[in-house]
């Protein structure tokens, strides 16, 4: 009897390291493609109207994409002790986003922009105030499939700033704003085809 349950019981430890695979966290994403985007992102700085303009570009994951972005403005004008400053403000870092079933001609779009950067008030251009930001942007909108290889988002989001803190008369308020932007993505969309 020993030597039954013995070898019943190395089977089954035998049949359970050949069928054993190794499980990953992120098990099936696949490299699907990357791109490059321009990016205009239509905002307010300081309650002015204003267009930051920048960039970016990521490896597509299955629906998902990472990668990097920057961009910025110096179109917002401030008074401050009877002279008129105009406000840099730039930033960039990790760009994340989803595409849900990115196969259709219009389908959801999300990203999220995480980054750094600084913000300045130029007189003449020369800074004469600078201070270190940090950004959090989350974007939702819709995409539409011009071609194979080019995209254009339509998102709306929030414009998070923090850190303002050595400007006279600005705060955190002043830089965090609604957004609308829109994303150009050029690039190899590749895995559109396997749906």
């Amino acid at each position: 009897m020993k030597k039954i349950l013995t070898l019943v019981f190395a089977l089954f430890i035998g049949m359970n390291l050949i069928n054993a695979q190794e499980e990953t966290l992120i098990d099936d994403l696949r490299f699907t493609g990357g791109f490059g985007a321009p990016i205009l992102e239509f905002s307010e700085i300081n309650g002015q109207l204003t267009a930051d303009i920048g960039g970016g570009g990521a490896l597509v994951l299955n629906n998902f994409f990472l990668g990097g972005y920057g961009m910025g403005t110096s179109f917002p004008e401030y008074d401050l002790d009877d002279e008129s400053y105009d406000i840099r403000f730039k930033h960039g870092g990790l760009w994340m986003g989803y595409v849900q079933k990115p196969y259709k001609l219009v389908h959801f779009y999300s990203s999220l922009k995480i980054g750094w950067g600084k913000t300045k008030l130029l007189l003449e251009k020369d800074a004469q105030y600078t201070d270190n930001i940090m950004s959090i942007i989350p974007e939702i909108g819709i995409e539409l499939n011009v071609t194979k290889f080019m995209h254009i988002g339509f998102t709306g989001g929030y414009r998070l700033v923090s850190g303002v803190s050595k400007l006279p008369g600005l705060e955190n308020e002043d830089f965090s704003s609604p957004v609308g932007v829109i994303t150009f993505r050029f690039g190899g969309f590749s895995g559109m085809d396997d749906w």
